[in-house]
């Protein structure tokens, strides 16, 4: 009977390989960045130049794309619908996914 557990020295292994990339990433993340410490100020005549921009017009003018995208749950279901489908999935799950998007 092969046993499938992995020994000690690969779990410290692992362990070891896991706190050497956190320590790597952990001063990139806290050091902020040299270049945005001092920006340049704009001139006044930019700044009241620049037109505004338009309002978003009422009245259902969002794509129905948009709104499918602002629920994240919804956009996860439809996701995973359309990989078990073109992987040939369960009829069933798929079925059960189509209900959740009700």
């Amino acid at each position: 009977m092969p046993n499938n557990m992995p020994d000690a020295r690969a779990i410290n292994e692992a362990l070891r390989r896991a706190r050497e990339m956190q320590s790597r990433a952990e001063p990139a993340a806290q050091a902020p960045p040299a270049q945005e410490a001092a920006p340049e100020p704009e001139p006044a005549q930019a700044r009241q130049s620049a037109p505004h921009p338009a309002p978003p017009a009422s009245g259902g003018g969002a794509s129905p794309l948009d709104l499918l995208l602002k629920d994240k749950e919804r956009t996860l279901i439809l996701a995973l619908l359309i990989l078990l489908s073109g992987e040939g999935g369960n009829t069933e799950l798929l079925f059960a996914l189509m209900y959740l998007l009700i």
